[in-house]
């Protein structure tokens, strides 16, 4: 006989949906209930009246791992989403710099000497600064040529013993994730409540007593979920804390999102060349254009500063980009920042109601992740010790902080002059101190571990190294060590030359994987109809 704590956290209440929503309640289920919905009960309320964001239709490496935790099988989550896979971020027209108009920053790690376990972006910038013309993405990283010949990073059905690629995320329709994580909250008995919150209730410490909802009435709980997006409802109004602004070093505010369906009948693109298994970022002139390729249409958007162009502008421009003039557009306000404490006594605010960072390198899911997974290292009991909360609220910060400056390092070093926004970057950009520190380290060399200020940096040493060499700000020497290594280099890009060749002949195309689990997917229920 199992014996209940009376000091265990038996309710938690979830305010909002959409994906930072119904991601929260179910993965909080299985880590508490393992997906039963008992002993702790979830209950999600949204509103039927307030549409989700949806801004980020594209994850990072880590959104595999969450799928297993929660038990999804991927060829499931690729058909339900329309999802596809992403080896990649390709950025164009970023640099300014003549010859320079494409970098890449794949997922996949860069191989290690043995023993002294050094990267091989050492052996590269030797070579560089030697005279080597050789690109850095390309002379590093698989996933590139995989990237350039639209291949998928794993074969179908698992029919060859090699390793693929070993780290990949996806571009999905966020509105049908949340579809989807709702149908299976629901499943596993979280429950739903579709109502406006009208008030928050306060206990005398200070802590949120019940929500009173307008059909409902009010509705307990031991433990508070924000994810009421960039409004707040929780975190910001009712408990008051501050939201700190992020403008003082990243200038993009809005965005304007246009979705490009497929021609008729064309639902993987192959008339137009097919789908692109990597995310393109393509510098406009106030900011940025994505492109994420799904099945039967590709996301696209421009994140843009106010301060330089008009919605109207900005919608015109991307429609010239896109060649697109008849998709109704979408214009979003967005607030980036970071709420101060994202736990405040019994609240935890998750997605954007705890902060955004713009979605240049895909880091809203990656947050909505986190949160949680930070959230369960420090899950407290009704007493609500102030060690966990002050753990956490630290944590947070820190990895905020840190995706922060990466961001940070795509515009500063910009040598684009072309228009004002780009000039602004060029000549006044203001780079955040533990930043600049990093940087003027890097003009010297580059860095030989991870410094991160997190335990768990979602961002390490070859991710930067990406955006610096990409961006052309090279270190004067190379590591010393790797003038004692140069056979062993010459075979490490060897090795890699020579694996690229074998992922290229044994891996599918994009398009041919994506087929084969939706014709999987459509047998299947033909069996069970």
């Amino acid at each position: 006989m199992t014996l209940q704590n009376t000091q265990q956290i038996q309710t938690i209440v979830i305010l909002g949906g959409g994906s930072a929503g119904w991601l929260s309640a179910t993965y909080l289920n299985k880590i508490l209930n393992n997906g039963k919905g008992s002993p702790c009960q979830i209950t999600l309320i949204e509103s039927a009246d307030i549409e989700t964001i949806g801004v980020g239709e594209a994850t990072i490496h880590t959104f595999p791992d969450t799928l297993k935790l929660l038990g999804i099988p991927e060829s499931e989550f690729l058909v339900k989403c329309n999802a596809t896979f992403k080896n990649a971020i390709k950025f164009v027209d970023w640099s300014g710099l003549p010859g320079k108009d494409v970098y890449w920053h794949p997922l996949t790690r860069l191989p290690e000497t043995n023993g002294l376990s050094i990267p091989l972006f050492h052996s590269w910038l030797q070579s560089k600064l030697q005279g080597n013309s050789a690109e850095f993405d390309a002379s590093c990283f698989a996933a590139v040529t995989l990237c350039e010949i639209k291949k998928s990073p794993k074969p179908i059905r698992h029919s060859d013993p090699r390793v693929p690629l070993d780290s990949y995320g996806y571009h999905l329709d966020a509105g049908l994730l949340a579809t989807y994580l709702k149908q299976k909250g629901k499943s596993e008995r979280i429950i739903q409540i579709v109502d406006n919150v009208l008030d928050v209730d306060f206990a005398e410490d200070g802590s949120i007593l019940h929500l009173m909802t307008e059909n409902h009435g009010a509705i307990a709980g031991d433990l508070f979920i924000d994810c009421s997006g960039f409004r707040g409802r929780l975190i910001n109004q009712a408990l008051q804390e501050p939201f700190i602004s992020y403008s003082d070093h990243l200038l993009c505010d809005r965005a304007v999102a246009l979705p490009v369906f497929y021609e008729n009948g064309d639902r993987y693109n192959e008339q137009s060349g097919g789908i692109n298994p990597y995310t393109t970022s393509t510098a406009l002139s106030a900011g940025w254009a994505w492109n994420t390729p799904l099945v039967e249409r590709s996301g696209n958007g421009y994140v843009y500063s106010s301060v330089f162009i008009s919605p109207e502008q900005a919608e015109m421009e991307l429609r010239q980009h896109l060649q697109e003039y008849n998709t109704p557009a979408r214009h979003i306000q967005m607030r980036v920042g970071k709420t101060r404490h994202t736990w405040v006594k019994n609240c935890v605010s998750i997605g954007l109601s705890s902060g955004f960072i713009e979605p240049l390198e895909s880091t809203g899911l990656y947050l909505i992740e986190a949160g949680l997974y930070y959230l369960l290292q420090n899950f407290p009991d009704k007493q609500f010790d102030p060690m966990l909360r002050e753990n956490y609220n630290w944590t947070i910060q820190q990895l905020y902080e840190d995706i922060h400056d990466f961001i940070v390092l795509h515009y500063c070093l910009t040598q684009r002059e072309d228009t004002p926004f780009w000039q602004t970057h060029k000549y006044h950009s203001r780079i955040p101190d533990s930043l600049q520190y990093r940087l003027e380290k890097w003009r010297l060399m580059w860095p030989n571990h991870n410094f991160a200020a997190v335990s768990k940096p979602v961002f390490g040493d070859y991710s930067y190294i990406c955006i610096l060499a990409g961006m052309g700000y090279l270190p004067e020497k190379a590591l010393p060590i790797v003038a004692h290594q140069q056979e062993l280099s010459a075979q490490m890009f060897a090795n890699l030359k020579n694996y690229s060749q074998q992922l290229t002949n044994y891996l599918p195309n994009h398009v041919d994987y994506l087929k084969d689990i939706h014709q999987r997917d459509m047998l299947k229920n033909l069996f069970v109809n």
